[in-house]
């Protein structure tokens, strides 16, 4: 198993946020023991516990508050969703706290550091894995119907591709590890979509990379390319 499953995932993430009863709790403290993927995606879990609670004091943007609650006003929605809610609103307080590049918006920010956390800690972390750039650019053309040019930066290895949605556009999401065993995942962004124009125009930007959530920094480029990872 390359991570923690999405039902382990969830479990954890409940006992996180103290939803779970004492006989639960004993359930998922023993099977994280046995568990290695388990327990990277429980320090991960940690992280967004903490950083909580490092922000929990501290005051708070009004929009960046208005956008939080909006966020995590009742409704229906899975365990899951209300997971990833979660880390989307570190992604908001973290970014608010300190700064994204001109014309990144804030809430693409949220939603990049939350797909990129979301996907290292799923079972099977790629749709399409390969480490090979043209096998994984023919599979992006197969199934969302764009060029990607794939690359394999210094110091990392491309494990594969899945897809998700950024501001409501299907796009190709490249998974990577760094040689030091850190994630990076790189949104390729379609062409012609608003993330393409983003990533674009900040790669002009005098500041083209910003600080984030957990510790990740988010990066763009003219190719219409944008990189999640944590800072080394």
């Amino acid at each position: 198993m390359s991570g923690c499953s999405l039902e382990w995932f969830e479990s954890l993430s409940a006992l996180h946020d103290g939803e779970v009863s004492e006989e639960d709790a004993v359930r998922i403290a023993s099977h994280v023991a046995a568990c290695e993927p388990c327990r990277r995606a429980a320090s991960l879990l940690g992280g967004v516990s903490r950083a909580l609670a490092a922000h929990r004091e501290s005051a708070e943007p009004p929009a960046v508050a208005s956008r939080a609650r909006a966020v995590l006003a009742p409704r229906p929605r899975s365990r899951w969703a209300w997971r990833a809610a979660g880390v989307a609103a570190v992604a908001a307080a973290a970014v608010a706290s300190f700064g994204a590049p001109s014309g990144l918006p804030p809430a693409m920010a949220d939603e990049l550091v939350t797909h990129h956390v979301r996907g290292f800690a799923r079972e099977h972390l790629c749709d399409f894995e390969s480490s090979d750039p043209e096998a994984v650019g023919r599979w992006i053309e197969g199934e969302l119907g764009y060029h990607a040019t794939v690359q394999t930066p210094a110091g990392a290895r491309l494990l594969g591709a899945r897809t998700c949605s950024v501001d409501g556009t299907k796009t190709a999401a490249l998974m990577y590890r760094r040689d030091s065993g850190e994630p990076m995942t790189v949104f390729v962004a379609r062409p012609g979509s608003s993330a393409f124009a983003v990533a674009s125009r900040l790669a002009h930007a005098r500041a083209s990379c910003a600080k984030a959530a957990l510790g990740n920094e988010v990066c763009a480029t003219s190719d219409g390319a944008i990189s999640v990872g944590r800072q080394l």
